[in-house]
């Protein structure tokens, strides 16, 4: 006899059959608004016959990246990775789309400073987009010499590396919850940014910009993929708080307002900036979890709390109910673009940085947490190592 997952799968399927044969849940509407129309003529200019290099080229954010690139006809792709794996299936996905020519795969750890550069040696990258990083919450907030390695560590390899081939550009890929971090993530995405603008402002060679966004919709570790796996296995679906919200955006038009901020400086009738100002894209409206949750399960024909149910798991660590694109403080100005935003967050002048910075990545390698932890508060006012514990308390009655 069929056991009740079997049936459950089958009554799954047969309520997607009624969708359409074949159709699968768009999650893109599920969300509240429709995706921008954008203008990438600028971006297409900075990027043809250049040679390019995008870290992280395996991850969602990175190989999407890498899609939309050598539609503009770069002169060279270098890709660059530690996971064998996605990097083999972006290098092949590219190359069956016929542009085997202009890319180059590099399994190399940002970082392995010697490694790293004698990729840059190879490429002589002309616009550098950095996405790799270490970006699971929870993952880090128990790893966090780890996350501090890749994400401190790494974007600095990475920056000193670009300046010193005198690229033309650096763009680096952030997140919203570098913006006040509870999470130790977001903390060192948050000393990263801050190493960028510093770079900014203190030379005028290669021009850093950094770009800060929230969820992407379907990027490996987001709720929409895990939800999918839960509703195709009969539930429940898990949700961290009844009250929990995120800004949310399609893994397409993220990309392509990335490439729209990058491409300011070449375009018309915008603000160009070397002065360490980051740049925030618009999301929209944040959309609560438990109602994106509702509208998942709407989708493949079920009833919320009846066909499926919905269990409150409480917060993880290092974890918001809400997180914030950009301070109150920071003064918001419009580029000229739709879509991007300019944010004023604070700086810490290059030679005050860099001995804290060397702080953090003494501690990481060594592999000292409490230290490390008291060398990101020091850059990072706002992170306490208590974070998740507090985040995690009030919570505890909903689990």
């Amino acid at each position: 006899m069929p056991g009740i997952l079997d049936t459950v799968r089958s009554f799954l399927g047969a309520e997607r059959a009624r969708l359409r044969p074949g159709q699968t849940v768009d999650i893109a509407n599920l969300l509240p608004r429709a995706p921008r129309k954008i203008d990438l003529k600028a971006a297409k200019k900075m990027v043809t016959g250049k040679s390019i290099l995008v870290t992280g080229a395996g991850g969602t954010i990175g190989s999407e990246l890498c899609r939309q690139l050598v539609t503009f006809e770069p002169a060279r792709l270098t890709l660059v990775d530690n996971a064998e794996f996605a990097l083999y299936q972006i290098d092949l996905e590219l190359k069956e789309a016929g542009h085997g020519d202009i890319i180059k795969s590099e399994l190399t750890d940002v970082c392995r400073i010697e490694h790293l550069k004698r990729v840059f040696d190879r490429a002589e990258p002309d616009v550098v987009l950095h996405a790799a990083a270490f970006k699971h919450v929870p993952i880090v907030e128990e790893n966090r010499c780890a996350g501090a390695l890749v994400n401190v560590l790494g974007a600095k390899n990475v920056f000193d590396a670009a300046i010193e081939h005198e690229a033309e550009s650096v763009v680096f890929i952030s997140t919203d919850k570098a913006v006040n971090p509870t999470s130790f993530m977001g903390a060192t995405k948050r000393i990263a940014e801050l190493y960028a603008q510093a770079l900014d402002v203190a030379q005028n060679d290669t021009r850093f910009v950094t770009v800060r966004f929230g969820n992407v919709l379907g990027s490996t570790g987001s709720v929409a993929p895990l939800f999918t796996r839960q509703i195709e296995r009969g539930g429940p679906l898990t949700v961290t708080h009844p009250e929990i919200i995120r800004y949310f955006m399609t893994t397409r038009e993220a990309i392509q307002l990335v490439l729209l901020a990058a491409s300011l400086d070449v375009a018309e009738n915008t603000i160009v900036t070397h002065d360490g100002r980051v740049f925030v894209l618009d999301m929209g409206e944040p959309v609560k979890i438990l109602d994106f949750a509702k509208r998942m399960i709407e989708a493949y024909g079920l009833t919320p709390g009846k066909d499926i149910e919905i269990k409150f798991t409480g917060l993880r660590p290092g974890e918001k109910l809400f997180e914030e694109i950009f301070l109150d403080t920071d003064a918001l100005v419009k580029t000229g673009a739709e879509g991007v935003l300019l944010a004023s967050p604070a700086m810490i002048d290059l030679p005050l940085l860099n001995p804290r910075l060397s702080d953090v990545i003494d501690a990481a390698i060594k592999g000292d947490q409490p230290v490390l932890d008291e060398a990101v508060h020091h850059l990072v006012p706002e992170f306490s190592a208590m974070n998740g514990a507090e985040a995690r308390a009030p919570n505890q009655s909903n689990r």
